[in-house]
């Protein structure tokens, strides 16, 4: 159990919190998806890194979220409808996992979902880079979902998109809203590809979406999970400050690394930290916990070496050579 009365406990959290905030910054996602495991891998039960890691979802993306509006990245519309939408998904989760605990069976099936999840993700993010690589290769076609973008009734989400069927919105928020409440994430590293995949949003609009989208839902998770005392906000709190100020970091060094090579080292990345939470199920405690924070730490150390201040370094030599 995490000892938040500890002075040391503080300053380590806020440590996590800002390589997790550089991870989560350079690769574009929330960070909860690292935060969850990590939290139970340190020893909080898993429950609690659930509803712990939704309050840390609501309160980082708030913040990354009020800067994507006003650049006009966020179609306020596809918002509040998946946000509140999200809430049927979450309320059928978040009381199968509170069902769960009481079986004492909520930390493996959370565990196996995530590695599950990290797997399907990072594998399928290296294949669709491969693919991109060799445009000849077929792709497999949703035959169910084109069906149901075929269904109307059709709303226009914005002047610059053409009509969409609601039902793929419906689908994708009760998606989401599922694994927010049984994962413990904020979603956006899952909503980000649904709505560039199935509604063709641009890149930047599906981001800026996307985290108002998780203010809104993982908020409401948070409280179904506060009001069973699954919530840490002090821990919650220490780790959103150390992630506001390494998010700065991550999205800078996005300058200077190519889109192709970025989507290589998420998928690296995702499939990395699977193997961290396989580690924790197989019961090897010590091992996993220095292997996850190794993995976040020097990943994080990494971005900022390598890709921050790369280019100013050089920039700096050939001054003074000239």
């Amino acid at each position: 159990m995490i000892d938040l009365e500890s002075v040391y406990t503080w300053i380590s959290l806020i440590l996590i919190g800002f390589n997790i905030g550089v991870v989560s910054g350079f690769f574009g996602v929330g960070g909860a998806f690292i935060l969850t495991p990590l939290l139970n891998i340190l020893g909080l039960p898993m429950v609690s890194a659930v509803g712990t890691g939704l309050f840390f979802a609501g309160m980082v993306s708030c913040v990354a979220g009020i800067r994507h509006y006003f650049a006009g990245n966020t179609i306020i519309k596809v918002s509040i409808m998946l946000g509140f939408l999200s809430f049927i998904g979450i309320r059928i989760s978040q009381p199968l996992v509170i069902y769960l605990n009481l079986l004492n069976l909520a930390d493996i099936y959370i565990r196996v979902l995530y590695i599950v999840i990290l797997l399907l993700l990072g594998i399928s993010t290296m294949r669709k880079r491969l693919n991109n690589a060799h445009p000849d290769s077929k792709q497999k076609k949703f035959f169910l979902l084109e069906w149901i973008a075929l269904m109307p009734p059709k709303i226009k989400i914005d002047s610059s998109y053409p009509l969409i069927s609601i039902w793929l919105i419906v689908l994708i928020a009760l998606v989401v809203g599922f694994l927010q409440g049984f994962m413990g994430v904020g979603g956006g590293f899952i909503i980000v590809p649904l709505l560039i995949i199935f509604l063709d949003m641009k890149p930047h609009h599906a981001v800026g979406t996307s985290l108002l989208t998780v203010v809104i839902s993982s908020i409401f998770a948070a409280y179904l999970y506060y009001q069973e005392g699954k919530v840490i906000i002090l821990a919650a709190i220490l780790l959103g400050a150390g992630s506001l100020f390494g998010v700065n970091f991550g999205v800078r060094g996005t300058r200077n690394i190519s889109g192709e090579n970025l989507k290589k080292f998420y998928a690296i990345f995702l499939i990395l930290a699977a193997l961290g939470i396989m580690l924790k199920e197989m019961q090897f405690e010590i091992i996993s916990m220095i292997y996850m924070l190794t993995l976040t730490i020097g990943v994080a150390l990494l971005i900022v070496s390598r890709f921050c201040f790369q280019k100013q370094c050089f920039g700096i030599f050939k001054k003074r050579n000239h």
